[in-house]
């Protein structure tokens, strides 16, 4: 046999000197990770208070007398509010299916079930159906939708 092929080498470990940049570097990609993720949580609005925040902002559309972007945002509003503060899925569900979910006897909403349904049913009428509400009617909506809103936050679990 030639002597030209040579058998198979340790591995080489790499000096200390070597390993301490990469060491370096990964905890400050978890550094940056931890504080980014610190930063960016939210403390958690409580579900009335953003209800009432998205209702205030449907104010100017009142100004505009735009009716179906009005009825559409309001009923958003009050619909994600139930969802968070009640539990039940809202928003993706007929006026009649929430309605029936909300209205247990138990429930905080069933005090105010006559008020929500025709609430939800001007909404309906303004979205869907295209139904011209006048400033006055949009006005005593959203103070409608403020009034279930606060006198239902109380009993929201």
């Amino acid at each position: 046999m030639n002597g030209d092929i040579f058998g198979l080498h340790p591995l080489a470990v790499p000096p200390v000197h070597a390993v301490w940049p990469y060491a370096l570097a990964a905890a400050v990609v978890v550094i940056v990770f931890a504080v980014v993720m610190f930063l960016r949580r939210r403390p958690a609005i409580p579900a009335d208070v953003a209800a009432l925040r998205a209702l205030e902002a449907t104010r100017e559309l009142i100004a505009r007398a735009d009716a179906q972007s009005f009825s559409s945002q309001v009923s958003t509003a009050v619909r994600d509010y139930v969802e968070v503060a009640f539990g039940v899925r809202a928003p993706r569900r007929t006026t009649e299916e929430l309605l029936a979910d909300l209205m247990h006897d138990e429930s905080p909403v069933a005090a105010h079930r006559d008020e929500l349904g025709s609430f939800l049913a001007y909404c309906d009428l303004a979205k869907y159906a295209r139904f011209a509400l006048s400033q006055t009617q949009m006005t005593g909506m959203l103070d409608s939708a403020e009034t279930f809103v606060r006198s239902t936050a109380g009993g929201a679990p």
